[in-house]
């Protein structure tokens, strides 16, 4: 007899199903249980290799059936139970974990339909004995933007279809077309993200899906090769760096390579990246803590940084001068 797996939440199903009933028709059992027969046959071979520590004769749970071979019987009881008489439940301190990590999810419909979800948090809420939460008042018309969009992202994801979009990008407040072979979504920090192909460029890219508008299924999504690392060993591109001795901390938070300390304390690295502009966006968000060792690309750092703060002394408001006594 070749082995037979079956998840463990069927199996914790099985044997209470048959407690409450006795002796059990496989083909009504398998109905009921929502499995095929020989996916019950497998889960009931499983069973009865099952049980209470000691492993012997009236320990393990015991089966009854109406053919020489589990396989041919009709009929199936469970004569022992070995205590799994009753469904098992999560206790009220595993349903609040699990609610924890769901609500993650929560007002990000791109990744999973949210009536279903709520619906789901408000069980295991009542689970652990926690009171329901009030959603409050909310505006219609906002509450269904970008519904579609999302119900479309989502879509496409599971089905492996392809979608056109238009993106606003943030970096240089421009908005364009993008057809992409989406892989997956993700969720970081508060905001969610599809990660694909770009048809235009080839490449790999990530989209920020708040920033996406006008999804649409156009089709078929295309072959992906393998997807990868935004920047780690498999980068297609490296930059060397220096990490201050002050912020050692960050070696910890980022897979930097090469990685090699001075007798300062400060340490040189290598940065991987896919995208030129990420690199300049990760160099210029951590420039108290890193900085390249190329002088043509600290001085490009330095030229954006300076930009950016023009900005802000240019929307600064006056201040009145004080006037003379007339």
């Amino acid at each position: 007899m070749s082995p037979r797996t079956v998840p463990l939440a069927t199996l914790l199903s099985v044997v209470p199903y048959f407690h409450a009933r006795g002796a059990v028709r496989v083909a009504d059992a398998a109905r009921d249980l929502g499995m095929s027969e020989q996916q019950l046959r497998g889960a009931l071979w499983q069973l009865w290799s099952c049980g209470l520590p000691g492993y012997g004769p009236g320990d393990l749970i015991d089966l009854a059936f109406s053919a020489e071979d589990l396989d041919d019987a009709e009929l199936v009881e469970v004569t022992f139970t070995a205590g799994i008489d009753r469904p098992v439940r999560l206790t009220a301190a595993e349903a609040v974990t699990l609610e924890t990590g769901l609500a993650v999810f929560l007002d990000h419909p791109e990744v999973v339909d949210q009536a279903a979800l709520r619906d789901l948090l408000e069980a295991l809420r009542a689970a652990a004995g926690v009171p329901a939460r009030d959603a409050g008042a909310s505006d219609p018309a906002a509450a269904s933007a970008g519904t579609a969009d999302a119900d479309t992202v989502r879509t496409a994801v599971h089905r492996g279809r392809a979608l056109r979009f238009v993106y606003h990008s943030a970096s240089s407040d421009t908005s364009t077309i993008r057809v992409v072979d989406p892989a997956r979504v993700s969720v970081a920090d508060g905001h969610s993200y599809v990660h694909g192909v770009d048809r235009e460029t080839g490449e790999w890219r990530t989209f920020r899906t708040d920033r996406m508008s006008g999804a649409e299924d156009v089709g078929e999504r295309r072959p992906l090769g393998p997807e990868p690392q935004e920047y780690g060993g498999d980068a297609a591109h490296s930059e060397m760096a220096t990490v201050r001795a002050a912020g050692a901390w960050f070696l910890d938070e980022f897979p930097f390579r090469d990685v090699v300390r001075r007798p300062d304390g400060d340490v040189d690295v290598t940065v991987g990246y896919h995208d030129r502009a990420w690199l300049q966006r990760f160099l210029l968000g951590h420039a108290d803590v890193v900085t390249p060792t190329d002088p043509e690309l600290a001085t490009e750092i330095a030229a954006r940084a300076a930009e950016g703060l023009a900005h802000y002394a240019s929307d600064a408001p006056s201040t009145p001068e004080a006037g003379g006594a007339g």
